[in-house]
């Protein structure tokens, strides 16, 4: 049998290569995997507990970014870490891990009441907010840290701070204040569209194509922080930057600005979502809402959320009216809203709902919340509320039976009546 000297000359030089590559390999990886996740854990710690100002972490929860972003800014200390949220006053102090499963690991693994609040399960929602409290570290450099969320996979960073930690989110609440409005306006070039703000999200409707764009950002404590540039109108925009006319540039692209536009409380109240709570109801509203609890307890369920405004938070199409979570199942039965002044509208049922909700007007006793809501024939409601620019909690006063009123709330509300 005949040997094919061209093959054994190829398999001779393959043969020296791959000695050549795993020698290579050698050079490359001269020290063990446990070792390399070892430096790497190492040089996170020693960048987090060694500045003592903390560090600013862009918090993007739940994979579809229907929050925004949530500014943190946290300080390590050993192994615990104190976390500041600019959705608090106060700061809250729990212990942290850093650790290797399947890579370098971020855990805070103790319970915080701030740092868990979007990844805290309960009966409404056994996923939570899709939040995290883990995370995978990406890399690190003296200045920052990108971390990828174990549950999201969203990349977020965490940022050296030069100034405390307090003081930084401190700052961000007061740009979140001055900046803070129902509705807005993208000025390009002399011209202005519409955008409407839903917790930290702009959505806006291109005027050219019809189509409608959610941009996730951040508030700093310099302005607003886009997640990702996004074009507008064929703009690059990043984010605006705050300054004291009221007019806030892209600082990307100043042809681009964010300005507020002011609402009266009627317009900027049928614009938002509301949560409704037992405790906050009149004697001769709550009889009414019983009737709703009773309803959701005859089909095994607790009512876990009420919400007056816009249906889009439970994934309808956006059309005004009472929206509601029993059990795991979902509806709204739709309201039309008219604004007669300032601080008083009109609220009279559509006959129609979406999701389930017709099925448990029909058949769960949620018929008593539209009678209590608008009647057969439509109720009038004076408005009054905490604060006209961003009010956290607006009173509903029924004209019609001065027996009859409703305060609800901007935060979330859940399991209604137990609050």
């Amino acid at each position: 049998m005949k040997t094919n000297k061209f093959f054994i000359l190829l398999l001779a030089l393959s043969t020296l290569l791959l000695q050549s590559c795993l020698k290579d390999q050698e050079d490359i990886f001269d020290k063990s995997s446990s070792l390399r996740m070892q430096e790497v854990l190492d040089k996170t710690k020693a960048a987090l507990t060694g500045n003592a100002n903390g560090w600013a972490l862009d918090y993007y929860p739940d994979r579809n970014l229907s929050y925004g972003g949530i500014a943190y800014a946290i300080q390590f200390n050993g192994t615990a870490a104190t976390v500041y949220s600019q959705e608090s006053e106060k700061s809250e102090t729990s212990l942290y891990k850093l650790t290797n499963d399947n890579g370098p690991i971020l855990s805070f693994d103790t319970y915080n009441s701030l740092m868990h609040a979007y990844a805290t399960p309960s009966s409404s929602e056994y996923e939570a907010k899709d939040g995290d409290f883990e995370f995978i570290i990406m890399d690190v450099q003296s200045d920052v840290i990108t971390l990828k969320a174990k549950r999201s996979g969203n990349i977020m960073y965490m940022r050296r701070l030069s100034q405390p930690a307090k003081d930084y989110i401190a700052a961000v609440q007061d740009i979140e204040e001055k900046m803070y409005s129902g509705k807005y306006a993208f000025v390009i070039d002399g011209d202005s569209i519409i955008t409407r703000r839903s917790k930290n999200v702009f959505t806006f409707t291109d005027p050219n194509t019809g189509e409608s764009t959610d941009i996730p950002f951040l508030t700093t404590p310099n302005g607003f922080e886009f997640k990702e540039a996004v074009t507008i109108m064929n703009k690059e925009v990043t984010g605006f930057t705050y300054s004291d006319n009221g007019i806030w540039a892209n600082p990307a692209d100043n042809s681009v600005a964010l300005a507020t536009i002011p609402q009266p409380l009627s317009e900027l109240f049928i614009n938002q979502n509301w949560f409704f709570k037992a405790s906050a109801m009149s004697e001769a509203a709550l009889q009414y809402f019983t009737y709703v609890k009773n309803g959701s307890a005859g089909e095994g369920e607790n009512v876990n959320y009420m919400i007056l405004g816009p249906n889009d938070i439970l994934g309808y199409s956006g059309a005004y009216g009472f929206s509601f979570i029993s059990g795991s199942y979902g509806g709204s039965l739709i309201i039309n809203p008219y604004i007669i002044d300032e601080k008083t509208i009109f609220l009279e049922f559509a006959s129609k709902g979406e999701g389930d909700g017709v099925w448990y007007f029909q058949n769960a006793k949620y018929n008593y919340a539209i009678a209590a809501i608008t009647g057969a024939k439509g109720f009038t409601y004076e408005l009054t509320c905490d604060d006209p620019k961003n009010p956290t909690w607006v009173k509903m006063e029924q004209l019609e039976n001065p027996d009859m009123y409703f305060t609800v709330f901007k935060e979330e509300i859940a399991s209604p009546f137990d609050n």
